[in-house]
């Protein structure tokens, strides 16, 4: 007699919030089967898997090879799109570009909600990109621009309201750009304002510099934008921005920054993406990376040596121009070096400052990771709940933020 016990699915993210969203958006689809954490108990494996570098398809790679011995594999996300010389074992495994036909093979409609497994919940707002920069491989993976209707990400946020979320974060490809294939005008600034009403704090994704406009400017002036921006710069020189396709200079650059800076009453933190050995990056390109880089207010900064994606403008100029691996490597350690001194001085900055922060990761019984508004991790004792929203004042001390109850 056959079994009548629900089919039981692992699922496995990486990459970036659009991924995670996804992978969340799944779950909760999945009315009718059984989601385990153990790998040991699927009887099905998905795997959203991110192809941004070669060391993102190594990883996705690996863990394709671990489970296709354990039972069905489905790949999804970017690396689902592409083909992949290296997996010997791709004949074996089900490739599937969108998630909603996930979704459908195993039974379910893709629903545009998600299952919130963290404190401060993702929303994609919109896909795709139409940029093409010259080393990125992701408009290729993920097409063209679409951009979520207001109306629907409203009804998401207010589900995220009434599960009683005090922070959202607004993800997507190039969130820029969202509302562009929209006829009804909506933009960035929109979704913002329809956040900020309905659950509080508002986090932004990764945002290009030249698509932050005055109304972005005004509501971050008045409140309505947490101090924190994610603003990748990828290169500091002119010369390699050209040849990367990148839609601005730096002074362009520092100039959006500056404005970032100018509209908060204290310090905001602001991250960036760096590349390191670009093709024909020279010594005299780096530096000037390095001395934009150090001129610049960054709280912290994601560095990534440069990787060949097949299929893109780089990799012509990768075969023409390459950079030894070693010197791309080096460069990255020099300026992750120089990201961490930056990341110290800002941490010891808010010494003694208020803020609010978002109850997360339990450590112990007494003692929780918090996120504070300016994207810093704060170690709080006392006895909280996930996602509870609390003011503390700040203390720096041995590498780490904590903060006590303040009034």
């Amino acid at each position: 007699m056959a079994s009548s016990r629900p089919v039981k699915v692992a699922i496995y993210t990486f990459g970036c919030k659009v991924n995670l969203f996804e992978s969340d958006q799944l779950k909760r689809s999945l009315k009718n089967i059984e989601i385990v954490t153990r790998e040991e108990d699927a009887d099905i494996f998905i795997i959203n898997g991110c192809t941004v570098t070669s060391a993102t398809d190594g990883q996705v790679r690996n863990m394709i090879r671990r489970f296709v011995k354990r039972g069905k594999v489905i790949v999804t996300g970017c690396y689902a799109k592409k083909p992949d010389p290296f997996l010997e074992c791709a004949s074996e495994v089900e490739f599937v570009n969108d998630i909603s036909e996930v979704a459908q093979i195993l039974g379910e409609e893709l629903i545009y909600d998600a299952f919130f497994d963290r404190s401060r919940p993702f929303v994609k707002i919109q896909s795709g990109c139409d940029q093409f920069c010259s080393y990125c491989i992701i408009p290729f993976v993920r097409g063209s621009l679409k951009s979520v209707p207001l109306a629907e990400i409203r009804t998401l946020l207010e589900k995220i309201k009434d599960r009683q979320f005090k922070e959202v974060v607004l993800t997507g490809i190039h969130i820029g750009k969202y509302g562009k294939d929209l006829d009804d005008g909506s933009t960035l600034a929109d979704v913002v304002k329809a956040a900020h009403e309905t659950v509080g704090r508002v986090r932004l994704g990764s945002l290009e510099s030249p698509e932050i406009d005055e109304q972005l400017f005004e509501y971050a002036k008045l409140g309505m934008i947490l101090p924190h921006w994610h603003v990748p710069l990828q290169h500091g020189s002119d010369t390699v921005l050209k040849r990367m396709n990148r839609p601005y200079t730096t002074d362009e650059f520092k100039t959006a920054i500056d404005r970032i800076v100018s509209v908060y009453k204290e310090l905001p933190a602001i991250g960036t993406d760096i590349i390191t050995g670009f093709p024909g990056e020279t010594d005299e390109e780096f530096k000037r990376s390095y001395d934009l880089i150090e001129s610049l207010p960054f709280a912290y900064g994601h560095v990534f040596p440069f990787s060949v994606r097949a299929g893109t403008a780089a990799e012509k100029m990768d075969r023409e121009y390459p950079v030894p691996s070693e010197v791309k490597k080096e460069r990255a350690a020099v300026l992750r070096e120089l990201f961490e001194t930056k990341n110290e001085q800002f941490m010891r900055s808010l010494d003694g400052t208020a803020d609010e922060v978002v109850i997360e990761e339990k450590l112990s019984e007494t003692l929780f990771n918090s996120t504070s508004s300016k994207f810093q991790t704060v170690e709080v004792e006392g006895g909280f709940n996930s996602r509870d929203l609390i003011k503390v004042r700040l203390k720096y001390g041995s590498g780490k933020l904590t903060g006590t109850l303040t009034v």
